[in-house]
């Protein structure tokens, strides 16, 4: 039996890029994206939806946690700076 050849990922690659683009694209992320961007844990993105600390939007199992409160909370602008240069 030959081993499944191995994806190399560079020790930076999060995933951050892409949850920043769902972040700008998508009205609601996951929890994990929401983690990667926030540079938390899975889990402490779930307990702080539990306390309240963290607004989401549960719909049957899954939580989306609402793209718009994750661009204020970072200072993210959705809207591209034109004319200033």
């Amino acid at each position: 039996m030959s081993e499944r050849p191995r994806i190399q990922r560079d020790a930076t690659d999060t995933g951050a890029g892409d949850a920043l683009r769902r972040l700008l694209a998508e009205p609601t992320i996951s929890i994990p994206d929401a983690a990667r961007l926030l540079g938390i844990g899975r889990s402490t993105v779930y307990a702080a939806v539990k306390s309240g600390e963290l607004p989401a939007i549960r719909v049957g199992h899954r939580v989306r946690i609402p793209s718009k409160w994750i661009r204020e909370a970072l200072r993210v602008d959705d809207e591209p700076d034109i004319g200033t240069q």
